[in-house]
């Protein structure tokens, strides 16, 4: 009788299971280089829009804060280069309406760069590093749009009281000045009685 030819076995050689194991090792090996590449351009992304919106955020905080500025008697806006204390209407923690004492001043971080501050009724808040900037100052405008260092000026008729039209925080960067300006919105004087208990004006 002939004899039957053998049977061949199921399944992958060594070779075979050597070469296998190489592509997929390269795999595993190029997803992990993919997934580390992604993290780290995903870690950069949210800082640089966590950073954009602490700007943004800031901004709009220092623009509502001194729109609502409230010009009363009794109630003074000192302003300096460094730091200006008034009463807004539009405090961040109080409630909105409330005349509350507020401060913004500018000092000079661990880092040696500039960052603002924010002081309500004595405590202080929140601070951000100004980021980009050698130097930082407040300006404050007249309603005749001069520019001044101080407020109230040393020079010119201001009625006691009265409120800058323009504050100014401008942010000396390498490629020039970048000014954040808010507007005073309210009554730059405080009401006047001119006889006992008559109307405002």
């Amino acid at each position: 009788m002939p004899s039957r030819p053998g049977r061949t076995a199921a399944g992958f050689t060594l070779m075979e299971m050597l070469v296998t194991l190489m592509l997929v090792s390269f795999a595993t090996m190029l997803m992990f280089q993919m997934l580390g590449s992604y993290r780290i351009a995903n870690d950069r992304v949210r800082e640089q829009a966590g950073s954009i919106d602490r700007r943004a955020l800031f901004q709009a905080w220092f623009r509502d804060s001194v729109q609502g500025l409230y010009a009363a008697p009794n109630l003074t806006f000192v302003g300096a280069p460094d730091r200006f204390a008034a009463t807004t209407l539009n405090p961040l923690y109080a409630p909105a309406g409330r005349p509350t004492p507020i401060e913004w001043r500018l000092r000079t971080s661990s880092d040696g760069l500039p960052e603002v501050v924010y002081v309500e009724a004595g405590l202080e808040r929140w601070s951000l590093p100004l980021k980009g900037a050698r130097a930082a100052t407040f300006a404050y405008y007249a309603e005749d749009w001069r520019q001044l260092d101080t407020w109230p000026p040393n020079r010119g008729k201001v009625q006691p009281g009265a409120l800058p039209a323009l504050v100014a925080l401008v942010r000396e960067a390498a490629d020039g000045e970048r000014p954040v300006l808010a507007a005073v919105l309210g009554p730059l004087e405080p009401p006047r009685r001119l006889y006992g208990e008559e109307e405002y004006e």
